[in-house]
């Protein structure tokens, strides 16, 4: 793009409150420093706080110093980059879920890459009309057929199976567990029951927001339903409820032979360094020693859904993510001032991130918020329901 088209961009984005910004924060346990203020950070995805545990993070140097594990891997997984630590990561994970397991870099380059080395001319996508971008930007590369089925609409997506089933060889449904803006969860069950009526399909699920939060050890969503050996493929970040870092892929071991040999964001790419690796096996022992944490989130996401509810708001959520959806990036913004002058860290998520129209203030709750605080927020909800009816 010249400067010019460029230069129109931005003045576009700043016209229709949409630019976005690059800050640093300074952030202690579940608050942030914003302006001076120390708020309390309802936009991380630190579900279960374990990011930010001085204790957890003090324990783990200690394992550091006495491991040689290194700070870079200096090459890619296929040349010198892979290390004791990212193939024990691997096979401790792959024996929880009973699966085989790739290690990668982050869920973008998981989805993005693994879908588009998994598609082809003879494969079908059809994926939740609210995936997230990594996945539609891995189906787009594959060059695969593509179209999307009404969101978490069973019906819709039958209907396309019907229509389709004689025309490819192979049909991929794609879904995320726990939806990241409307917070709501796949129908897994009507998913895997599809999959068993069409044997051609095969179910790909994204497992960002509910790993660590759902189920016995956090093992997620799929964990919980029993529906691990009934879907094909699972991807699982660690940067969000494992408080770690990169991403891991569960499938089986032909699939993940192929999968070496085939991913570009996976052979191209430098590989995480051994102590990212080392830390994130480290993480998942302490998500299956947090179930008071997750029961604690279960308990204060409840409880603000139950709030929005009483004063009148529409509640898309089942999870830990609670958006308040204001419709326009204005509102969206304001709204923003408002919980932070109220003591909350919300950040606006506007279009072109979320639909034109459907702007909202992400509630991202974490395990750490006690009751009291989950009261004061429950208060400021109801002070803002007002604000918006009188200003916005």
């Amino acid at each position: 793009m010249t400067a010019q088209m460029i230069s129109a961009f931005l003045a576009s984005c700043k016209a229709d409150g949409s630019l976005r910004s690059v800050n640093p924060y300074f952030q202690n346990g579940i608050y942030i420093d914003y302006k001076g203020e120390r708020l309390i950070n309802l936009s991380s995805n630190d579900y279960l706080n374990l990011g930010h545990d001085l204790a957890i993070r003090q324990e783990f140097l200690k394992i550091l110093s006495d491991s040689h594990a290194l700070f870079s891997s200096t090459s890619s997984r296929l040349l010198t980059g892979t290390f004791n630590e990212h193939a024990l990561f691997e096979e401790k994970a792959g024996k929880l879920f009973h699966k085989s397991c790739l290690m990668f870099n982050s869920g973008f380059d998981a989805n993005c890459g693994i879908l588009q080395a998994l598609g082809g001319k003879e494969t079908l996508f059809l994926a939740d009309k609210l995936i997230h971008a990594s996945m539609i930007d891995g189906i787009k590369a594959s060059g695969a057929k593509f179209m999307r089925f009404s969101h978490n609409d069973i019906e819709h997506l039958e209907s396309l199976l019907v229509k389709y089933k004689e025309k490819f060889k192979e049909i991929i449904v794609i879904t995320e567990a726990v939806f990241s803006m409307d917070g709501d969860c796949a129908p897994l069950n009507e998913l895997v029951l599809l999959k068993e009526k069409y044997p051609l399909i095969k179910l790909y699920v994204d497992e960002a927001h509910s790993f660590g939060v759902y189920g016995k050890n956090g093992l997620g969503l799929c964990y919980k339903l029993g529906l691990l050996d009934k879907v094909d493929y699972i991807l699982c970040t660690l940067g969000k409820a494992a408080g770690s870092c990169g991403a891991f892929f569960l499938c089986d071991a032909m699939t993940k032979e192929y999968l070496i040999n085939t991913v570009r964001t996976f052979i191209f790419t430098t590989a995480l360094p051994p102590v990212n690796a080392l830390h994130a096996s480290f993480m998942l022992d302490k998500l299956n020693k947090a179930e008071r944490k997750r029961q604690n989130l279960e308990n204060a996401a409840e409880r603000v859904r139950n709030c929005l509810k009483d004063i009148g708001f529409k509640v898309l959520s089942s999870s830990q993510i609670i958006p308040i959806v204001v419709n326009t990036n204005e509102a969206a913004i304001k709204g923003a001032e408002f919980f932070k002058e109220k003591g909350f860290f919300v950040l606006p998520i506007r279009h072109p991130t979320v639909p034109l129209g459907q702007a909202r203030l992400r509630l991202s709750l974490n395990a750490a918020v006690n009751e009291a605080e989950v009261q004061r927020l429950c208060e400021v909800i109801k002070k803002f329901k007002n604000f918006l009816e009188k200003n916005i």
